[in-house]
């Protein structure tokens, strides 16, 4: 990439990240290298793949689509992202304020989800508010710590219960429909996904709802 530059001192190091995180840095002409120890055992194929990854970005390359697909071809196979979980699941955090809200309590809506539109077969992961009261991120699943984390901005009186129980449901979908992999694509509302949320009564109102928050 840069065949007439010196090559300066390179320090790599495997760090105990929760997910497949690498970083690449240009220091008073050093370079200095951070890689999940998950990419540890990878093939040298891969390490390859990445090293040529890094320093692209660090020189303002072109990528070679070659290499890019290769390591996304790694990060997506079954083996690791399975080991991807279980790392996030150990090394990660997550903290709880519980679903008990000023006005509404996230178990109760659940249930009542659950019995309406599962036959009430769905397991209940961890239910929670979130800590502050998040606009952008208004619901989420985290199949890692197995939590659903709903924004307290829906903890108000004049937050509709029904505004509440789609987007509950919404992230229980995810639940039943897991992320797939669609060669090197990760489909997250897969066909049968949108068709469940269709069930929805009040979806109509409801995304309104959402779209004026």
């Amino acid at each position: 990439m840069r065949p007439r530059a010196p090559i300066p001192p390179v320090s790599v190091r495997f760090r105990r990240f929760t997910s497949l995180n690498t970083t690449i840095r240009l220091r008073e002409g050093r370079i200095f290298v951070s890689l999940s120890d998950l990419i540890e055992g990878a093939p040298e194929s891969v390490i390859r793949a990445i090293a040529h990854i890094l320093i692209a970005k660090l020189y303002k390359k072109p990528v070679d689509a070659a290499h890019n697909v290769r390591f996304k071809r790694f990060t997506t196979s079954a083996a690791v992202t399975r080991q991807t979980e279980l790392i996030r699941h150990a090394r990660g955090s997550k903290r709880y304020t519980g679903p008990n809200g000023h006005f509404y309590n996230l178990e109760e809506v659940f249930d009542s989800l659950n019995d309406r539109f599962f036959n009430g077969m769905l397991g209940r992961p961890d239910l929670t508010w979130s800590e502050g009261i998040a606009r952008r991120s208004l619901g989420h699943y985290d199949a890692a710590h197995n939590t659903i984390v709903v924004s307290r901005v829906f903890d108000r009186p004049s937050s509709p219960r029904y505004a509440v129980e789609y987007l509950l449901y919404h992230e229980m979908l995810h639940l039943k429909h897991p992320v797939k992999m669609r060669g090197l694509r990760r489909c997250v509302h897969s066909r049968e996904f949108k068709a469940d949320e269709a069930r929805f009564p009040q979806l109509r109102e409801a995304v309104a709802f959402l779209k004026r928050l």
